[in-house]
């Protein structure tokens, strides 16, 4: 057994040297997982059931007169020491050169995209105000002027706290007087109060949220308000709001520095062993979506240039949590169908194609071609009703969540039942698993993972009539984490074993990917090389199922820009 310091260094841990009880105490709760408030290794606030935690574990925090490394022995007897050596340790030196690596952004197309940006929000915002009523915009002040200011015009342009306001009259009453009072009439601010006074003045139904009910203007719900009222305002503040977030978060984070790169920290913040990183959050850049997002995201990664003679390489595992799911499961079905097509084979039963019941018997590449024609024939029903029931049911997700996650996607909550109850017929071990681990889960109050880690839940079933059921805070997660962990860890295995070869040319571990700037001059050989090495049978993901370990396909995608990458196959 080694000993460790906690002492942060960049965001990461250094080098062995002895451990006092405060360092021990971060220790633990870095073990025990981000939960209740803590982040990371380090807790930012009180949690208000470390006791039941602690009892859970049976841990100790040493004190001063006692041997601290107890703890690390405790740990490692319960098989979590190795994984934090491995996966936080061992990591270490990886993210630091990632951070000293840096990703390339273009200095002039960051200025380019900026004052685009700038002209845009602008734009938007005055599209926006021109479909705002006069009745629903705030104004000053509170109970108007006694008299006409001086320059008041009705309907004339002045300015409040350096902001554009209109002159205008508002309604005052003082007992059984009505007064019509000058007032200036301000900006709108598209902010949930300002959007809930519109929708009331349009007499719009106010979307709430699913599980507390409280109001709330997300994004998903101001789409579905603008497509059911056809009102142009809700597409208005849409595109303000994105153009804003890419322009106020994204590009003041990423610009680069003298060297033509962002250097971003990555650290350790999640439950499920997902790796985070910070100034800028790379990992979390603009995404595709529909045309305008999708305009929006492009024209944010095309400042992602690869520096001279050198070229972006993105690979990204396949359908991995998924399989993961499937390996848990131990269902062999559920896995093979995770590596042809899942989606297609779930709409093939949605849609009553008239050979689903034969499917499976036939040999993968027949099978393949079928799902391939069914993807063709139902692409609705395959892209927004079996692929996001599929992917929420990796998370746990029931259907009244599904529903109402994708409203768009189904016709009710009935139709939304339908399709988690289809799954769950086709796939009995993947249902019957998920029913083992959150029950596991509930009665130790956490789980482990194969690869040594471990998180811990609260409230995976709810006590309600004299019974516990299903429905905690904590069900989903439950089901999630050791699949998500598989995925995860499974990824840094890869990035340690690439290190010595190719650790030099990473740029970026995003979700399932994993991003390299590799020099033209070996950019063949260095492709071959990292999609064999990521597709490795894992030595750690090993069942019935799986006796040589879990191997997952790796699609590679490569381009001079990150807005233009293109799918590269071994056989062009």
């Amino acid at each position: 057994m080694v000993s460790l310091t906690l002492t942060p260094s960049n965001g990461f841990y250094s080098a062995p040297a002895p451990i006092d009880p405060a360092q021990a105490y971060v220790l633990q709760h870095y073990i025990m997982g981000r939960r209740h408030g803590f982040s990371g290794a380090f807790p930012k606030a009180r949690c208000q059931h470390c006791h039941r935690h602690t009892q859970i574990f049976k841990l100790h925090i040493p004190s001063k007169a006692e041997n601290n490394m107890a703890l690390l022995d405790d740990l490692e007897k319960r098989g979590i020491y190795q994984g934090y050596e491995h996966y936080v340790l061992g990591l270490e030196p990886i993210l630091q050169q990632l951070h000293i690596h840096g990703m390339p952004v273009n200095p002039a197309r960051h200025s380019e995209v900026m004052a685009e940006l700038t002209t845009r929000k602008a734009d938007a915002e005055l599209a926006m105000q021109a479909l705002i009523p006069n009745e629903v915009r705030a104004h000053h002040p509170k109970l108007g002027y006694k008299k006409e200011p001086k320059g008041f015009v009705d309907g004339g342009p002045t300015t409040h706290n350096g902001e554009p306001a209109t002159w205008g009259y508002r309604d005052f009453t003082d007992g059984n007087v009505t007064e019509s009072r000058p007032v200036k009439l301000l900006q709108w601010k598209p902010s949930m109060d300002g959007l809930i006074r519109y929708m009331k003045h349009r007499v719009h139904p106010i979307p709430t949220e699913f599980r507390t009910g409280k109001a709330t203007t997300a994004e998903p719900e101001l789409v579905r308000l603008a497509h059911k009222t056809k009102d142009f305002l809700y597409d208005a503040v849409l595109t303000y709001r994105q153009i804003s977030t890419i322009l106020n978060n994204h590009m003041v984070n990423w610009k680069p520095l003298d060297d033509g790169r962002v250097h971003p920290q990555f650290y350790y913040d999640t439950g499920t062993g997902q790796l985070s990183s910070r100034r800028p959050n790379v990992q979390n850049a603009p995404k595709h979506g529909q045309a305008e997002k999708k305009e929006l995201a492009d024209m944010f990664r095309s400042m992602i240039i690869a520096k001279e003679g050198h070229t972006l390489v993105e690979f990204d595992y396949k359908s991995f949590h998924a399989q993961t799911l499937a390996f848990e499961a131990e269902d062999k079905d559920y896995l093979r169908l995770a590596k042809l097509d899942i989606h297609s084979y779930l709409t093939a039963h949605l849609v009553r194609h008239p050979d689903r019941d034969s499917l499976l018997g036939l040999p993968d590449a027949e099978l393949a071609d079928c799902l391939r024609q069914i993807k063709r024939d139902h692409r609705f029903v395959r892209d927004y009703k079996a692929k996001r029931a599929v992917l929420g049911y990796g998370f746990g997700m029931g259907y009244r969540k599904l529903y109402n996650m994708h409203r768009e996607s189904f016709d009710s909550e009935s139709d939304a039942r339908r399709v988690v109850d289809t799954l769950n017929d086709l796939f009995p071990k993947a249902n019957a698993w998920r029913d083992q681990v959150r029950a596991l889960a509930h009665h130790q109050g956490y789980l482990i993972s194969r690869f040594g880690c471990i998180r811990y839940f609260w409230e995976v079933m709810r006590w309600q009539g004299g019974a516990w059921k299903s429905g905690g805070d904590d069900s989903e997660a439950a089901i999630a984490f050791l699949p998500a962990n598989d995925a995860f860890c499974h990824i840094k295995e890869a990035m340690i074993r690439l290190q010595p070869t190719y650790g030099q040319y990473l740029i970026n571990t995003i979700h399932d990917a994993l991003m390299y700037e590799v020099p033209d001059d070996a950019l063949s050989t260095s492709i071959l090389a990292i999609k064999s090495e990521m597709e490795k049978p894992s030595p750690v993901l090993v069942n019935e199922i799986c006796p040589n370990g879990l191997s997952v396909e790796v699609g590679v995608s490569l381009g001079k820009s990150w807005d233009k990458m293109e799918e590269w196959n071994d056989q062009a």
